[in-house]
């Protein structure tokens, strides 16, 4: 068995807590392992270029970010699973910090775009459940089921000025699941960390003024420093 490990490299630098774990992750018995680094413009790119690879010369992929971290056992415990759509358990980058599993509410319309509505729901209390839609931060695709999904798979959608997104790439890819019957399977076990953190220049002071505020309202931690 094959599978791709698609990381997402957004920036022209990582965190030095992504580069530390690579090597350490465990490769389950049975499963070659490729790692792929994609460095598209968009993350709608990013994610086409990975699974369009999948399907047609792996059995599994893998989603990461370089801006998150990974148990030991991350792929283990992931190709663990024969469902076709599995993620760990993720957290947002920013405020409010919501739980990454969502449901599908529906479908709205704007001068003629419609999209579709996901609503950030919390876990239950037992270790799998599923949902509608996640995050691509801990996501794992059997590219088998690509074939009853339209193209593109992943894709943004904008209000007819290209000004407003609507829908980012990986809800639309939610859409695509919800609407050919699939849901995705969450396992609470797994658990994957964001990085939160922000380099200073002149250019984003507001933003780390921002920051701090929510670390001093309770909303997070001061990751490089002492308060």
């Amino acid at each position: 068995m094959k599978a791709l490990v698609a990381v997402s490299k957004s920036r022209e630098w990582v965190e030095s807590e992504w580069e530390d774990q690579i090597g350490t992750w465990k490769i389950p018995q049975g499963w070659q392992i490729a790692f792929g680094k994609l460095k598209q413009f968009t993350a709608a790119e990013r994610h086409n270029t990975a699974i369009l690879e999948a399907k047609y010369n792996a059995d599994r992929v893998l989603f990461m970010d370089t801006d998150q971290v990974y148990p030991h056992e991350y792929l283990e415990m992931m190709l663990a699973h024969d469902e076709p759509i599995v993620s760990g358990l993720n957290v947002s980058r920013y405020a409010p910090f919501e739980i990454a599993t969502y449901a599908f509410e529906g479908e709205e319309k704007s001068n003629g775009i419609v999209y579709p509505k996901f609503t950030a729901i919390q876990p239950p209390t037992k270790k799998l459940f599923e949902c509608d839609c996640v995050g691509t931060g801990a996501l794992m695709v059997d590219p088998k089921i690509l074939d009853k999904l339209p193209t593109p798979y992943f894709k943004d959608i904008y209000d007819s000025e290209g000004c407003k997104r609507f829908c980012p790439d990986d809800f639309y890819f939610g859409w695509l699941l919800h609407k050919a019957g699939f849901k995705v399977l969450v396992d609470q076990s797994i658990i994957v960390k964001h990085i939160a953190k922000i380099l200073v220049s002149p250019y984003n002071a507001r933003d780390l003024r921002k920051a701090w505020e929510k670390v001093n309202s309770g909303f997070g931690y001061w990751k490089d420093g002492k308060r």
